[in-house]
């Protein structure tokens, strides 16, 4: 197991591993086609170029015998949603 700091070639890939895993997140009361609609708008290849893209976010990827098995993404800075900032104190964030 090998974790680095994503490039933008990894985007397709990354979108794979994010819609198979998404929905193991999910609680089981969630509806399949919210599941399906929020990785169609957050997790696809594009919006994974994006992320690659944003100076304020690093995308790691863990990889077994060089392909994509996991990655987290930091965030620089608090969310402008108000549960997470009530959640998350400025020294916590990244």
């Amino acid at each position: 197991m090998r974790v680095t700091v994503a490039n933008g070639a990894a985007a397709e890939d990354l979108a794979a591993v994010a819609a198979a895993t998404f929905p193991l997140a999910c609680p089981p009361s969630a509806a399949p086609q919210n599941i399906a609609d929020f990785i169609a708008a957050h997790l696809s290849a594009r919006r994974f170029s994006d992320y690659l893209a944003d100076p304020d976010r690093v995308v790691l990827t863990a990889t077994d015998s060089g392909r994509i098995v996991g990655y987290a993404m930091l965030v620089r800075g608090i969310g402008a949603d108000p549960d997470v900032a009530a959640a998350v104190s400025p020294p916590d964030a990244v």
